[in-house]
């Protein structure tokens, strides 16, 4: 434990002993104080709670008793220190442990938890370490309302901080625009300028045309100033004096000010931190269930943030997710109906937006931590129905709808930041869903999409083919059918791509060496699709590219044998 909270051989806390001796102290006759520090409507309030939890047994203890102590017991310790905090945790505490200790409001948790946010604002360093420390003790209790009332403090000091960070870009901005107006002028200026020194010269060599002797340099006099020009010039300084002292008083007030603005951003950073250490104990304690899973979308939006691409708050939200997915299987409970409506929803939106790559993965192995412990779980008993009430969806079609949502973007939207990679991985980790994503991207390979999007189903195709998965052959012939008009599209190009039409025959040439492998007849290869490796055959690629030539030709006579 950590040394606030050790206790000594009766099994008091430490801090039990140092606080009563130092009241005693201070509530002496034989001592005269300096200060007044002595809060006796305070005290009683403090040592009634602290007796009442002292009188019980050790054994009768709950945890919630010996944390309403240690707190009662270092607020009491800040009352001789600041005790206008000291007394508004006194009070808020103090409700809180009423509604514990009457049951009177099922709620007092949410309010012990916003208490313990609160505090994490102030300069005790000691007290934040307190809150940390009982946090710990209580959150196995809460309920969903009150972890959102966590992430929504975080959200919100987020926020803080990003609006004090546009002001400054504003700022930047106008300085900016300021200085290139200034610039432009100057330019202006500058070419007057040399106009004016130009037509001077000019005259100056009229001048000394015209001179016939030279200025004698001994005859020259020294420049006087008289009293009137001394009058002059201190009224131009008494006139000048103001406006430069409220330039320099300028000057440090805004240098004052972005100091200030400095430190708050850095206290801003360090409540968020703390408030992230929170999230930690809760996933480390309680685990990744029904009501802590709701944290990680906004985690993954906070992190996701340009502002917060690098620094502390990143950091610690890696850090958070390395523990995540290092979690027990025993902490890892998925509720995936539950999960259905908030919580994929939101990671599906990160995967398909968010510009971060490495945000985009995060979310994408959140879905497959959720997918993978769904699989695990026992199937629920099943009432029997009727014969007409349709396919039940098994676990396999949920999986896949988790990422069907991701396919399409990936090949049908243009502008789409979805990765192929993350479909490469759900057909690598999820057999059982191997046969719906080729249905789908057979699908989509024949209709109206982009030349790109149906290379990329080409690539995803090859990459199912790989794992020689029998149930990945039921659409070979709709495969290869769609191929050839996709193989005529392109032969049909005024400047075809050797690289497109080389990836074509190789899937049509893998289908028929995993159909081999599995020891399933290959299907015949469709009449167009022939005809149209006769025609790479017979076009100038074929010519040009030995290697498209010799492909072709074996692809054509593994078929024909």
């Amino acid at each position: 434990k950590q040394w606030y909270q050790r206790r000594v051989r009766d099994g008091r806390y430490w801090v039990y002993h140092l606080l009563s001796s130092s009241i005693s102290l201070v509530t002496s006759d034989s001592l005269s104080l300096l200060v007044d520090i002595t809060q006796e409507s305070e005290w009683r309030v403090l040592w009634s709670v602290i007796d009442e939890v002292e009188g019980k047994a050790l054994e009768q203890r709950t945890e919630e008793d010996w944390a309403f102590e240690l707190l009662f017991l270092h607020t009491g310790m800040l009352l001789f220190e600041e005790q206008s905090h000291a007394n508004a945790i006194l009070n808020d505490v103090h409700q809180c442990y009423e509604k514990q200790k009457t049951k009177s409001d099922d709620k007092w948790r949410g309010v012990f938890v916003d208490l313990l946010i609160s505090i994490l604002s102030y300069e005790s360093a000691l007290l934040r370490k307190i809150a940390s420390s009982l946090f710990r003790v209580i959150c196995k209790g809460l309920d969903a309302d009150t972890i959102q009332l966590i992430m929504d403090a975080l959200s919100n000091a987020g926020t803080e901080g990003e609006g004090d960070e546009e002001e400054e870009g504003e700022e930047e901005d106008e300085n900016d625009s300021g200085s290139e107006e200034e610039e432009e002028e100057d330019s202006e200026e500058d070419e007057e300028e040399e106009e004016e020194e130009e037509d001077s010269d000019e005259d100056m060599d009229d001048e000394e045309e015209m001179m016939v002797e030279p200025i004698d340099d001994g005859e020259s006099e020294d420049i006087e100033i008289g009293d009137a020009d001394e009058e002059e010039l201190k009224k131009e300084d008494e006139r000048l004096g103001p406006a430069l002292s409220s330039l320099i008083q300028f000057r440090k007030d805004e240098k004052a000010f972005k100091k200030e603005k400095a430190v708050k951003k850095v206290k801003m950073v360090q409540f968020q931190v703390k408030i992230l250490d929170f999230v930690e104990i809760l996933l480390e304690d309680v685990g990744f269930t029904p009501s802590t899973m709701t944290v990680v979308p906004t985690l993954l939006r906070l992190a996701g943030k340009p502002s917060l691409s690098e620094g502390p708050i990143h950091s610690r939200i890696l850090a958070i997710f390395k523990g995540l997915f290092a979690i027990k299987s025993e902490k890892l409970i998925v509720d995936f109906s539950e999960a259905k409506k908030s919580v994929i929803p939101e990671l599906q939106k990160i995967v398909l937006k968010c510009p971060s790559k490495k945000i985009q993965q995060l979310a994408t192995q959140t879905l497959f931590l959720l997918c993978k412990k769904h699989l695990s779980n026992p199937e629920p008993k099943k009432k029997k129905r009727k014969s007409n009430a349709g396919k039940t969806p098994t676990k396999s079609d949920d999986v896949f709808g988790v990422f069907q949502v991701i396919l399409e973007d990936l090949l049908s939207n243009k502008n789409t930041k979805s990765d192929k990679n993350v479909i490469f991985q759900v057909v690598e980790r999820f057999p059982d869903v191997r046969g719906d994503v080729t249905s789908q991207v057979t699908s989509y390979l024949s209709s109206d999409i982009t030349l790109f999007a149906k290379m990329q189903a080409i690539a995803l195709l090859q990459r199912i083919l790989s794992f020689a998965d029998a149930k990945v052959l039921s659409n070979s012939e709709k495969i290869l059918s769609t191929v050839g008009s996709l193989l005529s599209t392109l032969l049909g190009a005024d400047n075809p791509s050797p690289h497109h039409v080389r990836e074509c025959i190789k899937l049509c040439q893998r289908l028929h060496v995993v159909s081999t492998k599995m020891e399933v007849t290959p299907p015949s290869l469709p009449s167009a699709t022939s005809t149209a490796l006769e025609e790479v055959l017979a076009s100038d690629l074929a010519a040009k590219y030995n290697d498209l030539s010799s492909l072709t030709k074996k692809v054509i006579s593994a078929y024909s044998a």
